[in-house]
């Protein structure tokens, strides 16, 4: 049950107190809301009453939260019949409702995983987002934290395994092998090269290598090739050889395989001068497949390891199943309550432990040592490009930078126009506040109008911004040309010559790209300045990092876009093409250009499009 009060005292700790005997003593998740309404934080309580409780002795909070606490002029409680039930609900409201005060944690993929299909001939392939084996009895394996660790398994599965990947509709019309039967990579099951029980027994022999039955699958493999040779079917005894080789190598290549955490998520969190840092180490079928580093940000005067370990595991897989191991370097705050949560969610059985001795504590103090490298190594980087920053500001004659953002334009001869807006802070760039702009207004060659476009847009959100948000310097790639557009748009949103206007600047390219020669230059209301700023100067350098990465996500975006116009315009030129012919076209074939090089005949296979329309496209090619 779920209850909402207004404030009608002058700050939140009053309010809190008189909120304090309406509160139930039952587990649930409450939320803390400002006076317009914004959710300032979300937390968890096994008992809510003595939760907000600690919230009323502010002599007791550190700083950050006794700010919090005065902020507060709403509280809201939810009420569950678990702790674990509230832990998975603050999860989801704090990944929802990214509040001011809460730990944030900025990882949003999806990872990938492999599949192998229920179907009577199964395919392998990988896949992306909710796993859903119980729909047709596919079975899946991961996530993998990576797609190039997806790929790297799907290819040895593809050389070893010899497992299908075509699709069904290309799986259902074909008449003959594909090239991979010619390359070894596929056995050919669509047109019978391979009986269904042989099949069937590499399906069942791929399952064992991916859950890390590897030692029953060499047995296996062994026993089989013994036997075929004695039975003098030198061939198939050939194939169990070299598939026991080609695992034993693999194998010996990783250097990295472990039988005491078959499927686990190593997680070591290190924390230093109010930064935190966590290293995964992903294990699959015993395998180190991959790893990631984490940066969470998080209050350090407020929340121990403890408790920031616990909201990292609770938030990092609230998007993902967990895996049935999960071993940290800390045991997580309320560890058995979110040991419950995530065996909730995945359907599985899920340990959460923190080992002290044996190989499993070795493998963690591995994690523990990158992630301190780690962070130290960024420290050390945080540190330049915060003294940069400084410099640039003393050259600017302002306060602190935290916010510079640059801007480039890419397109050909006008087409597939788009621009870049990138954005770095003192801890470097900051990818997660990066936009893409597509140019609507202009299809021929003209940077001015296209800088004048994406200027336009900019100011227009900056005004509803509040001045905290905005940019302390806009910097643009091009001379005074395309500062003169920044000024212009600056001017017509009245955010020119203000106290908390951006410092606008352009950068112009030197001789040579990368040689430290540009010339920036500095507008003000009494016109355009060359900054001094010293060749080959570290600051120099930042700069142009900054810029260069302006370019690349241009150049990035772009040549995106133009891909995607390039492969879907032509079928929508085609009379009488609409949106479901062009699915069954590119199913059936895969792509444009297989469309396009389809003989007549091809195209009348095609289910559902006729060979009217069949000829059509057919002329439409080859006219």
């Amino acid at each position: 049950m779920a209850k909402k009060q207004s404030a009608q005292t002058n700050d939140g700790l009053h309010y809190l107190q008189a909120e304090l005997p309406r509160l139930p003593t039952a587990p649930g998740v409450y939320r803390m809301l400002n006076d317009a309404g914004a959710v300032l934080y979300v937390g968890k309580a096994r008992n809510l009453k003595a939760r907000v409780t600690q919230y009323t002795q502010p002599t007791r909070l550190p700083t950050r939260i006794r700010k919090m606490v005065f902020e507060t002029r709403q509280l809201v409680t939810v009420q569950t019949h678990t702790e674990a039930e509230a832990l998975l609900l603050e999860a989801n409201l704090i990944k929802s409702l990214k509040p001011k005060y809460n730990i944030t944690l900025r990882d949003d993929s999806s990872y990938v995983s492999v599949v192998i299909t229920g179907d009577a001939t199964p395919l392998i392939r990988s896949h992306r987002g909710a796993q859903r084996a119980k729909v047709k009895g596919d079975t899946y394996f991961g996530p993998y934290p990576s797609a190039g660790a997806v790929y790297q398994t799907l290819d040895f599965m593809e050389r070893v395994f010899k497992l299908r990947t075509c699709s069904d509709t290309t799986f259902a019309h074909r008449t003959r092998p594909c090239l991979k039967y010619d390359l070894k990579r596929c056995t050919a099951p669509c047109v019978g090269k391979i009986a269904p029980e042989s099949y069937t027994a590499d399906v069942t022999a791929a399952k064992q290598f991916l859950q890390g039955e590897r030692t029953k699958l060499l047995a296996t493999l062994q026993t089989q090739m013994n036997d075929a040779a004695a039975q003098l079917h030198y061939e198939a005894a050939a194939a169990a050889r070299d598939r026991i080789r080609a695992i034993s190598q693999l194998t010996e290549a990783s250097g990295a395989v472990t039988h005491i955490l078959p499927e686990a998520d190593v997680f070591a969190l290190v924390t230093d001068g109010g930064k935190a840092c966590i290293q995964a180490f992903y294990y699959r079928g015993g395998q180190h497949v991959g790893n990631h580093l984490f940066w969470p940000v998080y209050a350090a005067e407020s929340e121990g390891n403890a408790e920031l370990m616990r909201v990292f595991l609770a938030l990092h897989y609230a998007a993902r199943p967990a895996p049935m191991r999960v071993v940290c370097n800390l045991e997580p705050a309320d560890a058995a309550a979110l040991a419950e949560a995530l065996t909730t969610t995945s359907g599985k059985q899920v340990k959460i432990e923190a080992p002290t001795r044996g190989e499993k504590a070795e493998i963690v103090a591995r994690a523990k040592q990158n992630a301190a490298h780690a962070l130290h190594k960024r420290l050390s980087e945080s540190g330049n490009w915060q003294a940069q920053l400084n410099e640039l500001a003393k050259l600017l004659q302002i306060g602190d930078i935290t916010k510079l953002e640059c801007t480039d334009i890419s397109n050909i001869s006008g087409k597939y126009a788009v621009a870049s807006q990138v954005c770095a802070g003192p801890e470097g760039m900051e990818k997660n506040r990066y936009r893409k702009y597509k140019i609507e207004t202009k299809s021929t060659p003209d940077d001015y109008a296209m800088l004048r476009e994406v200027y336009t847009r900019r100011f227009a959100r900056m005004v509803q911004e509040p001045p905290e948000h905005w940019p302390q310097v806009m910097l643009v790639d091009g001379s005074k040309g395309q500062l003169n557009v920044l000024i212009e748009c600056a001017q017509a949103a009245g955010l020119w010559g203000n106290e908390n206007s951006p410092q606008l600047l352009g950068v112009a390219k030197g001789e040579e790209r990368g040689k430290g020669l540009e010339t920036f230059y500095h507008a003000t209301p009494r016109g355009l300045h060359i900054l001094p700023i010293a060749y080959n100067s570290p600051l120099i350098f930042v700069l142009q990092r900054i810029r260069d990465e302006a370019h690349r996500f241009a150049i990035t975006f772009h040549r995106a876009s133009r891909a995607t116009a390039l492969s879907v315009s032509r079928l929508d030129e085609i009379p009488g093409v609409g949106p479901t012919k062009k699915k069954a076209l590119l199913q059936h074939f895969g792509s444009v250009a297989a469309v396009r090089g389809a003989s007549l005949s091809q195209l009348e296979d095609v289910p559902g499009l006729g060979k009217a329309l069949a000829r059509i496209v057919f002329d439409y090619f080859q006219g």
